[in-house]
């Protein structure tokens, strides 16, 4: 993987790596050398569309056609409806030595407002929304009775404590009452359950309540995720729990949530959780700014299947026959027939509370050996030099998710659950799980970076603005820390940003008597 260029005289390297970030030496121009990039900026990849097997890539590239967004983003918006109604199915084992891992996946695609990510996401999660739906309104005479019989119930429970509070007071005997209390404890009505599969706008710990007392299979789908990463849930005094709790959902785990308030502390076990979320790159960079040592330390980044696409605006022209043309969306009903079958399975296994005792998909011989091949490629690249040196905390979750894919891919496109995964099937997974991690890489390499750069890129940007408006190339560093941003104003976050900006010539870095002057390379103020 790793393919950096030799020099034919010296049969070195000819890019060099400083601190993961690759500098080249530059020529010189009116005494300034060219100014270098702080960010190495890599296009993303082609998205393996061919991948995609069966009814989900026939489906995806219908949606492309249609929409005429990045394919990442439709797929991602397929594999997040998917991963919702599939992971209440089974559960797969690559290894025996491992525990079993749920199919749940979580997506993360990022692009500016406009690439249609909604549009897409429409396409296939409105099938949820409506089949749920549906359950709601099948079950709605038994949900009515069956909330009578609780406030019975709880009418019940109130008048014996209240008799017994009152025979207390009076020095009575109180033993009956305490028997018939425990009776009525033990007959409490089962609730029913029906579906309720899509978040939006949730925190971590009331996503958990619902999932433990409503419906036991759910997702968060939101082409607006700056509710998850900009959030409240998010903020600094509750960050920590709560990726703890998205971590512990993403691994099928169990949990102890201890709160005070009418409906107290609760327990969550045998649930599932996915999630499809779409951001803009300036949101979760302030999002990694803040929070991405936690994000990274915790191993929440590594659990995401990133998508980091080209855009296509600009280039979704459409022809009069288009326009005019009914698309008939064979492949979409193919989709939504087959995935209203899965929604089924899922309601049988879910429909009292909880997915418990789920089958646990096994692999072929063929199927463990390209899991085990991408297991060691990814492995080796970890080493020094290896292309995720810089990323091993983002490439430990890659082959747990190729799995699930994996997982996917078999019961969605009409294998039983007790067939072994095919080689084909993992072939098709591993690849699009290769693909993720190389964005993943991507992007922190570019968004996500180091505290030190991001606050170097934030100066840069703010000198060469002020240098324009001003139309001069020179400031002092006094006038930095007075009109700079406030990140960057502190004395030793500011002389490490100007150190990275000057080692990238794009400043100098001069004293005159008691003036310390920063002069900026006047190729960045050009145009």
């Amino acid at each position: 993987m790793n393919t950096t260029p030799m020099t034919p005289t010296t049969g070195k390297p000819a890019l060099s790596v400083v601190n993961g970030f690759i500098r080249t030496e530059k020529p010189t121009v009116n005494g300034w050398e060219t100014p270098e990039s702080l960010i190495v900026g890599t296009e993303s990849a082609k998205y393996p569309l061919h991948a995609l097997p069966g009814i989900v890539g026939q489906a995806v590239r219908e949606v492309v056609e249609i929409v005429k967004c990045p394919p990442a983003l439709a797929a991602n918006s397929a594999l997040s409806v998917l991963s919702v109604a599939a992971q209440g199915l089974a559960n797969v084992q690559p290894l025996r030595s491992l525990k079993p891992s749920p199919l749940s996946l979580y997506l993360l695609s990022i692009g500016e407002s406009g690439e249609r990510k909604t549009t897409a996401d429409n396409f296939f999660s409105d099938v949820l929304d409506t089949w749920a739906h549906q359950k709601q309104q099948e079950r709605e005479t038994d949900l009515i009775k069956g909330r009578a019989a609780l406030a019975a119930w709880e009418s019940e429970i109130t008048g014996i404590k209240q008799a017994i509070t009152q025979a207390g007071r009076k020095g009575e005997n109180t033993r009956e009452l305490q028997e018939r209390l425990e009776l009525a404890e033990a007959t409490k009505p089962k609730p029913i359950h029906t579906p309720d599969m899509v978040f939006e706008d949730s925190t971590p710990e009331s996503i958990a309540y619902d999932l433990a007392h409503k419906w036991p299979s759910a997702g968060i789908l939101s082409g607006e995720a700056g509710v998850v990463f900009g959030g409240h849930g998010m903020k600094a005094d509750n960050i920590t729990r709560n990726v703890a709790t998205l971590n512990k959902l993403w691994e099928g785990g169990s949990l102890s949530i201890k709160r005070r308030g009418v409906d107290g502390s609760f327990n969550v076990r045998n649930v599932r959780l996915s999630m499809g979320l779409a951001v803009q790159p300036s949101v979760i960079r302030d999002f990694y700014e803040t929070n991405g040592e936690i994000a990274r330390g915790s191993g929440f980044a590594a659990r995401f299947l990133l998508a980091w696409p080209a855009s296509t605006q600009g280039n979704r022209f459409l022809s009069l026959e288009e326009a005019t043309r009914n698309h008939p969306k064979n492949s979409l009903n193919l989709f939504y027939a087959k995935l209203h079958e899965v929604l089924e399975r899922q309601y049988q296994n879910a429909q009292h509370g909880a997915l418990e005792n789920l089958p646990t998909l096994q692999f072929s011989h063929d199927a463990l050996k390209i899991w085990l091949e991408y297991f060691n490629s990814v492995e080796a690249e970890l080493r020094a030099g290896g292309d995720m040196e810089y990323y091993r905390d983002i490439a430990s979750k890659s082959a747990d998710n190729a799995a699930r894919l994996a997982g996917l891919f078999h019961v969605f496109n009409g294998a039983d659950v007790l067939d072994t995964i095919t080689g084909a099937t993992m072939e098709a997974a591993t690849t699009l799980a290769s693909w993720h991690l190389y964005e993943s890489r991507r992007f922190f390499g570019e968004i996500a970076v180091p505290t030190d750069l991001s606050n170097a890129i934030k100066l840069d940007d703010w000198l060469i603005s002020y240098c324009r408006q001003n139309h001069t190339d020179t400031i002092t560093r006094r006038d930095i820390q007075r009109l700079a941003p406030n990140k960057v104003r502190n004395g030793n976050d500011l002389d490490k940003a100007l150190g990275e900006l000057e080692d990238a010539n794009r400043i100098r870095l001069t004293i005159e008597g008691r003036k310390h002057i920063i002069d900026v390379n006047p190729a960045l103020l050009r145009g």
